[in-house]
């Protein structure tokens, strides 16, 4: 979970620092606080890292238990600034710039806790991003990338899951051409730290987007893509989580999931740790499209209507073959084939699914999209599955061994 907020060293607690960070245990999520780089200076960003993370007998540190937390909280992720490419933000830099800055931050923060990572701004533009990484890349860990997209349009809103596809593999190249002699693992890794369906709101209109069925589809389609580039891409966040852009809808009625929730509850609870990899023939289709509020075009062209992940747990005894059959109409019929895992005869399969790509839920219908659970026999190393139109469908299977 994302914060972004000024710094007041008198008023902590007033701005939800000390919230913050409180909520993100309760919920088992790690907080990342971005330092203000608008209007904020490197004094202020030292100053809150030391409020959240010194242990010694400090100002900050004495401030944090006068608040009532006299243990650091060892907040681990920072990120310096956001989206200070853009005019819209106060404090925008060029390219050269905003590197120089964030070379300072990042090495002054890490005198300060050398636990910390450093989240840089990325711009999803090659000339910016390798720039920054060729500054600062030696102090960072991380560089962001943000991906807001989607349509009215059923294929074009599913196949843009291939245009963050694109642009995530571009960043990956733009890493390697920036740290050349760096081993893999020691290169800067990706953030997906901003991403979602946004085409139809508006600050001036609201930002509350309530998303169907396709967007549902979006969302899995992502998360095998992040399957596929797990080793480089080690952060993803959506933006955000309750109403505004919200994959959780609440009011005066009561509650209800999205379609975006459902696809985050099933591949949270139904996928391993281990990504395995994964071959997939499918037939293809070519698109033009929009998404962002109709600010960002893209051409795509060998679109797959099927694309899976398979995953293993921990254990290495449950297999999870995670399928997006995006074909709006047509049933796939498609064979499977396992190797170096000998599944028992019975699995189990969970379906996300709607009456239509256009189907929502709402507080009168809060179970239009949902995940059904059913059975499969008959499995085996070979066997063939049905994968239903318009549906995400994992299939848990377990080890006979």
């Amino acid at each position: 979970m994302r914060f972004d907020l000024a710094w007041n060293k008198e008023e902590t607690n007033r701005f939800g620092t000390d919230e913050f960070i409180e909520y993100c245990r309760v919920i088992g999520a790690e907080p990342y606080i971005c330092v203000n780089l608008g209007t904020g200076s490197l004094d202020e960003a030292i100053h809150w890292l030391e409020y959240c993370n010194s242990t010694g007998n400090t100002y900050y540190a004495k401030l944090r238990g006068k608040n009532g937390h006299p243990e650091p909280y060892r907040v681990k992720y920072w990120g310096i600034g956001n989206e200070n490419y853009g005019e819209w933000q106060v404090g925008y830099k060029s390219a050269k710039e905003y590197a120089k800055v964030l070379r300072e931050y990042a090495r002054f923060m890490k005198v300060v806790d050398p636990n910390i990572k450093i989240i840089a701004v990325g711009a999803d533009d090659p000339e910016w991003d390798l720039e920054v990484i060729k500054t600062a890349g030696k102090y960072i860990d991380y560089i962001s990338n943000h991906q807001y997209l989607g349509s009215d349009n059923y294929y074009e809103t599913v196949a843009s899951v291939y245009w963050v596809e694109k642009r995530l593999k571009t960043l990956k190249s733009v890493i390697k051409i920036a740290q050349p002699l760096e081993e893999e693992k020691k290169r800067v890794e990706i953030a997906l730290d901003e991403w979602n369906i946004w085409y139809r709101s508006t600050p001036e209109n609201g930002l509350e987007e309530n998303y169907a069925l396709k967007d549902g589809l979006f969302a899995a389609g992502v998360f095998i893509v992040l399957h596929r580039l797990s080793q480089s891409v080690t952060m993803a966040n959506l933006a955000q989580l309750v109403n505004v852009l919200g994959a959780i809808h609440t009011g005066k009625e009561g509650i209800y999931l999205t379609s975006i929730y459902r696809a985050f509850e099933l591949f949270v609870n139904h996928t391993g740790e281990i990504i395995l990899d994964t071959l997939v023939t499918s037939e293809t289709y070519d698109i033009e499209g929009k998404g962002f509020l109709g600010q960002r075009e893209f051409k795509l062209s060998n679109v797959p209507y099927l694309d899976a992940s398979v995953s293993l747990n921990r254990n290495k005894d449950k297999l999870y073959i995670a399928a997006v059959n995006y074909h709006q109409q047509e049933d796939i019929e498609c064979p499977i084939s396992i190797e170096g895992f000998s599944p028992k005869k019975e699995g189990k399969v969970y379906e996300l699914n709607g009456p239509s790509v256009m189907a929502i839920n709402d507080f009168d219908n809060p179970e239009r999209i949902k995940i059904k659970t059913r059975m499969i026999k008959n499995v085996g190393s070979r066997f063939n599955y049905n994968f239903p139109s318009h549906s995400c469908i994992i299939i848990e299977l377990y080890s006979r061994v």
